[in-house]
């Protein structure tokens, strides 16, 4: 797709969306590499396509977690995929691809290689069958069903392959569950995203509001480092947990740590509200599921301060970071965000945003979906608004990926839904 109003060349993208089961439990991650506009092939060669799937491929999360890597016809013909170890790998081919005659026979060999196979932009040709028949999964996009059996039909014959189905371009929650009434086995995408829920009698326990009002204090410019520390150490948990944290590996003090102000003295406080944005954020609801709408949107909060700098913008940095964080609001506590956000002083600005009223930072959550949905077009017109171009905004999209599973891989594991 060409993106006519951003003039940068717009180098590669990579776009990462979650994966559920028919219970709504996490299931694993979708990656889609791309080239919006360009004409050469992204796994043109060993070197590219090695540093593409080696540095942006999830890393954190469950050792179950699987991995969805879509693979162009002739990467899979040049054995691209054989770069990654098999292990908790799908790899994605078109079901076009079919109609060329070596492809079978290559994804056949990734079969017995110990790869999974999935088939997407399925239609059920009758001349790509030797490829379907080989799917372990089979994925029907709702955006393409112009053409074709309907969605029903599609998901009835991924079953007759023995495949199962997963239907992605999901955007809000009412189509994902017309498409979990079809009997689908698998949904990707951001579908959290509108869930519209009715107000309830559940009501936000002290400990909800309690993490809520912590988060919206940690990003004011005059916050009070010391009065934060004096919380945490209030907070037998916390204090266990931040313990551990700074005796991580990837972290590490030479010293050891005698109170929580003099580990924020030797560790820096940057990098500790990092830490505990994230696990004010995941104890509001610690299922599986809940924790991994937290981890996007602990991406989405570094993504928007990301752009927010790239853009000149700092002043904002901070109402966007925790707007980032607060925007899977409704499905984590599983209530209006209206109804969550009664009991804390959040800004007027952020809330109309995730209530879904008209804001001056709506446009900033336009952005990041865009991102997230591959949208590239509407993410190049929302970047030429910044003064700022494509590349700038998948640097920005990396680097909050990369912060948020380091930040991650230090949690602990979920509680069982």
């Amino acid at each position: 797709m060409t993106v006519e109003q951003n003039t940068c060349d717009p180098g590669f993208m990579v776009t990462r969306q979650p994966v559920f089961d028919r219970g709504l439990k996490p299931w694993g991650t979708a990656m889609l590499f791309a080239q919006p506009g360009g004409e050469n092939q992204l796994f043109a060669d060993e070197t590219t396509a090695n540093m593409l799937l080696e540095t942006y491929l999830p890393q954190r999360g469950p050792s179950h977690a699987r991995t969805i890597v879509y693979f162009p016809a002739q990467a899979v013909l040049d054995r691209m995929p054989r770069l990654l170890w098999p292990q908790g790998i799908v790899v994605e081919v078109d079901e076009a691809a079919g109609a060329t005659p070596d492809i079978p026979d290559a994804v056949n060999e990734l079969k017995q290689a110990g790869y999974g196979i999935a088939v997407s932009g399925f239609q059920n040709t009758q001349a790509c069958r030797a490829l379907n028949t080989l799917a372990e999964i089979i994925i029907c996009d709702t955006r393409n069903l112009e053409n074709g059996p309907n969605l029903q039909e599609r998901i009835n014959a991924a079953h007759e392959f023995g495949a199962k189905s997963l239907v992605r371009g999901l955007a809000s929650w009412h189509p994902m569950l017309e498409a979990r009434a079809t009997n689908a086995d698998m949904f990707q995408g951001f579908f959290f995203n509108k869930m519209n829920l009715r107000p309830s009698q559940k009501s936000v326990t002290a400990t909800q509001v309690s993490r809520l009002r912590l988060l919206e204090c940690l990003d004011k410019p005059d916050a009070d480092f010391k009065a934060l520390a004096r919380v945490v150490e209030a907070d037998a948990a916390l204090t266990y947990r931040l313990l551990l944290f700074l005796n991580s590996a990837s972290f590490g003090l030479a010293r050891q740590v005698t109170s929580i102000q003099q580990a924020i003295v030797m560790a820096g406080w940057k990098p500790l509200k990092k830490w505990l944005e994230v696990v004010l954020l995941t104890d509001l609801s610690p299922s599986a599921r809940h924790q991994e709408l937290c981890y996007y949107a602990a991406q989405r909060a570094g993504f928007l301060k990301r752009v927010a700098k790239a853009a000149g913008r700092e002043a904002l940095m901070p109402r966007l970071s925790l707007l980032g964080l607060l925007s899977y609001l409704e499905a984590i506590l599983e209530m209006p965000p209206a109804q969550a956000l009664a009991s804390v002083p959040i800004d007027d600005d952020i809330r109309l945003a995730l209530c879904g009223q008209p804001s001056p930072l709506s446009a900033w959550l336009s952005l990041v979906r865009a991102m997230e949905n591959a949208n590239w077009a509407r993410a190049g017109e929302l970047a030429a608004s910044l003064g700022l171009c494509l590349p700038d905004l998948s640097r920005c999209y990396l680097d909050s990926m990369t912060e948020a599973d380091t930040l991650f891989r230090l949690l602990p594991a979920p509680q069982p839904s």
